[in-house]
């Protein structure tokens, strides 16, 4: 049976139809971004959402990493993390949040509200109303959304770690510079380790410490911490980073240098052996004369 053209046409399109239909049913529902807020500016809003607000780093002396932004219609605090050369918090508005309008402000790091005793206005949210059905929903995608990511990223000429969550990627068998500028007369003092270290490291420096740490070849990838245990004192978490796939032929250097070692051990050992042999046989000739002499 022939099928004409018109035919053809119309079974490719049902394919591709049918292709399409699949793909969305498999795909997994894509996350809305957050609605950024502008300073000075009133956000419209619906429960559930999420809000960012962005600003520069290194303008304000009230905005800078872990400072809170919080709101009332907010259901947990957000935390400004550093991304390159902003700063940014993304806070989710609560699903039981009445409709209306709400300040967004600036707050102290937690455990830091005397210190810095920071307020300050930042902008507004106006809710919309949501009737019962919407704020279920709401509810459920809310206990669905995994938490707002803790890590941040510094700009590459940045000493490493910036800050606890300063997270670099480093590929297995690659090598990071840890430094800290804060703590005063560590030399010597102050050990790392992590799982991802080929071993613990100890730093140095009069002022400003430093160490120079290798990842393992057969770290895997994902995030590490790692551990600053200073004599004397309790270990505390220090910083963290990112292992990503190692390079192919990837050694440790304990495996490169331990091979090296028995190839250059080799030599001397097959050197000795003939040696050996070599005063063996002149011992067995000499024997010999002396049978021969003495019969």
């Amino acid at each position: 049976m022939r099928i004409g053209t018109t035919g053809i046409g119309a079974v490719g399109l049902l394919a591709l139809l049918l292709a399409a239909g699949a793909g969305s049913a498999l795909a997994a529902p894509v996350e809305d971004p957050p609605r950024p807020l502008p300073s000075s500016a009133e956000l419209p809003v619906r429960p559930g959402e999420r809000v960012v607000v962005t600003t520069e780093a290194m303008r304000s002396g009230d905005a800078f990493s872990d400072v809170r932004v919080t709101s009332l219609a907010f259901a947990a605090d957000g935390t400004f993390r550093r991304d390159d050369f902003l700063l940014k918090a993304v806070a989710t508005v609560a699903c039981t949040t009445e409709p209306g309008s709400y300040e967004v402000r600036f707050g102290s790091p937690l455990g830091d509200e005397n210190a810095s005793k920071i307020d300050r206005l930042w902008g507004r949210i106006r809710v919309e109303p949501a009737d019962v059905a919407e704020r279920a929903e709401c509810a459920r995608q809310v206990t669905a959304r995994p938490p707002e990511s803790m890590e941040e990223r510094y700009p590459a000429d940045t000493q490493w770690p910036a800050s606890p969550w300063d997270v670099r990627s480093v590929p297995a068998g690659g090598e990071l510079s840890a430094e800290d500028g804060l703590e005063m007369g560590n030399d010597g003092m102050v050990e790392l380790s992590s799982p991802g270290f080929t071993r613990p490291v100890v730093m140095h420096g009069a002022r400003h410490v430093s160490a120079r740490v290798r990842i393992r070849c057969d770290a895997q990838p994902g995030l590490y911490v790692v551990h600053w245990k200073e004599k004397g004192k309790p270990a505390k978490e220090w910083a963290r980073y990112r292992v990503t796939a190692a390079a192919p032929g990837c050694q440790d250097p304990a495996v490169v240098s331990g091979a090296s070692t028995v190839r250059q051990a080799a030599p001397r050992l097959l050197g000795g052996a003939a040696a050996l042999g070599a005063a063996g046989a002149a011992g067995h000739v000499l024997f010999r004369r002396r049978r021969k002499t003495s019969h």
